[in-house]
């Protein structure tokens, strides 16, 4: 029984390595990246794209919130205003002293088109050079973890109902049960599986977002770059613009957990849906992490 509970156990932790080697393997260059980025600084606005939203849980790689926070980096330089409205303009006479890419093209922009909303600057095609620098800020992350723990505990029941089906062929008793009858197995299997789900359940869901360290990172940064903004300006830049059709608005968010996490004001609430840019593909990159940190992903 010994040697019959062994093989079956060694096989199932081989599975779990053979995943463990394959997220390995496949995040190599995220990690990297994280690694790299980390050492030198997270960029606000890079950090933005990553974070999706200012609320707690939102899904990551949305272009809305970095340019979001673009244009109130800019406003909190005093290189642009915001009105009332939610549009964006720059102060007659200011130059501009950006020399982040970004926010550089986002001056040029709103002074050549006499200004932008939010919403304009991410659908309207007179802004399409800005959308695609702004895009060249986003991280090199997947967006979700990654399919490894379906295959885990698919492994815990095969490993569980193999070990008790070879010991019933070999008359072997239940450990630990006052009755030797092989049989007792037909039932023994299935507190032996749980078990092992249980291990197995230590990997991830495949649509939870990946590096969480990273995330919270992230929030530091882009909570530390604005801090000096005031309520006004961020409320001010998140307004749904009167030219957003109807069905592009998001509806008020009821629940406690939905607010933002860094405005709990309506007027938040009620900022557009700016998730317009190319989906994240959580597999076309297999790129960073802190590493070390088992909850990046696939």
């Amino acid at each position: 029984m010994a040697w019959i509970a062994t093989g079956w156990l060694l096989a199932f932790a081989g599975v779990n390595a053979a995943l463990y080697a394959t997220w390995w393997r496949r995040t190599r260059d995220e990690r990297t990246f994280l690694k790299d980025v980390l050492a030198a600084g997270v960029d606000p606005i890079q950090a933005a794209w990553w974070l999706g939203a200012s609320w707690d849980n939102a899904s990551p790689q949305q272009q809305g919130y970095a340019a979001q926070v673009a244009v109130r980096l800019l406003i909190l330089a005093g290189d642009a205003e915001v009105d009332e409205e939610g549009r964006i303009t720059v102060p007659r006479g200011r130059l501009g002293t950006q020399k982040d890419p970004v926010r550089a093209v986002l001056v040029t922009t709103l002074r050549r088109h006499k200004g932008a909303t939010v919403y304009e600057l991410l659908e309207d095609s007179r802004f399409a050079r800005f959308r695609k620098v702004l895009r060249s800020r986003r991280p090199p992350l997947r967006s979700e973890f990654g399919a490894y723990r379906t295959p885990s505990l698919t492994a815990a029941l095969v490993a569980a109902f193999g070990l008790s089906l070879h010991a019933m062929i070999t008359r072997s008793p239940v450990p630990g049960l006052p009755s030797r009858d092989p049989g007792m197995w037909t039932t023994a299997w299935i507190p032996l599986w749980a078990v092992l789900a249980a291990l197995a359940a230590i990997w991830p869901v495949s649509t939870s977002r990946p590096w969480p360290r990273f995330t919270r990172h992230c929030r530091a940064v882009v909570n530390r770059a604005l801090a000096d903004e005031d309520g006004h300006t961020r409320r001010r830049v998140s307004v749904v613009s009167s030219s957003t059709p109807p069905d592009r608005r998001i509806p008020p968010r009821t629940t406690r957990s939905s607010r933002p996490a860094d405005n709990p004001s309506r007027s938040d609430r009620t900022a557009p849906r700016h998730e317009l840019d190319d989906a994240a593909d959580s597999d076309t990159c297999d790129g960073g992490s802190d590493s070390g940190d088992l909850s990046g992903g696939d």
